[in-house]
């Protein structure tokens, strides 16, 4: 599928935070953004909180009071990011209010980029996981179905099930939500692929492709609010 037809798709969408082809791209950084962080901040997730709770207990267990603070204090960050979100739209009832929604990930990681090895992983990651949780709390829908783009978990779950009930069950209405979440599920684990391999050559600076990536993702879906003339503050 070429890249115009799928820009073309996006701004064609009814609604275009939630088109198939903007949540793959967000997903994808997710996936990108949280192999970052494991491999060169402390093998902490930043957006995966399951992981992080086994984590701050084998840190607790092994007495490891950073590993600890790092772990516990980006599931805090994570959760007021989710806060913020649902603060922030309260006020302002429009689908513009998305594109502020990225910008602070977009900072965050244009800032770590400059950070070398010795700032402390517990300052870093939480910052990234905030960002990340407004940005998942911010597009949290593909053409109308819920999904995340952080993590992966949940969307494998409902492509499997959803390709299930397809299968086995005959209910051809399953297909929409089963290649989405299969979709969904494949962007993150090429985001994760692609910045682990590319942290082989550029370490701490690959979280500037990320940058590039989400900055690219805004600029387009800002575009798509303009064609589709959402351009307002009324409710989506």
């Amino acid at each position: 599928m070429s890249l115009r037809k799928n820009l073309r798709d996006i701004f064609n969408s009814a609604k275009p935070s939630e088109s198939r082809q903007l949540a793959c791209a967000l997903t994808f950084c997710g996936g990108f953004i949280d192999a970052y962080t494991y491999i060169q901040r402390g093998h902490t997730l930043s957006a995966g909180q399951t992981g992080n709770v086994i984590f701050f207990s084998s840190a607790l267990a092994d007495h490891n009071i950073p590993g600890m603070i790092n772990r516990a204090s980006t599931f805090i960050a994570f959760s007021l990011g989710l806060l913020l979100v649902g603060l922030f739209h309260k006020y302002v009832k429009s689908q513009y209010w998305r594109v502020f929604c990225l910008f602070p990930i977009l900072v965050i990681c244009a800032v770590v980029g400059f950070l070398p090895k010795s700032v402390p992983n517990y300052y870093i990651v939480p910052a990234i996981a905030f960002g990340l949780a407004v940005q998942n709390a911010s597009f949290s829908k593909i053409e109308g179905m819920g999904y995340n783009n952080v993590f992966t978990t949940g969307n494998l779950k409902k492509s499997v099930v959803a390709w299930s009930a397809f299968f086995f069950g005959a209910d051809k209405s399953q297909h929409t939500a089963a290649v989405n979440y299969m979709m969904l599920t494949i962007s993150f684990a090429v985001g994760a692929i692609v910045s682990a391999l590319l942290q082989k050559i550029w370490v701490l600076k690959t979280i500037w492709f990320a940058v590039v990536f989400l900055a690219a993702i805004n600029f387009v879906y800002l575009l798509a609010l303009k064609t589709n003339n959402k351009f307002n503050f009324k409710n989506e």
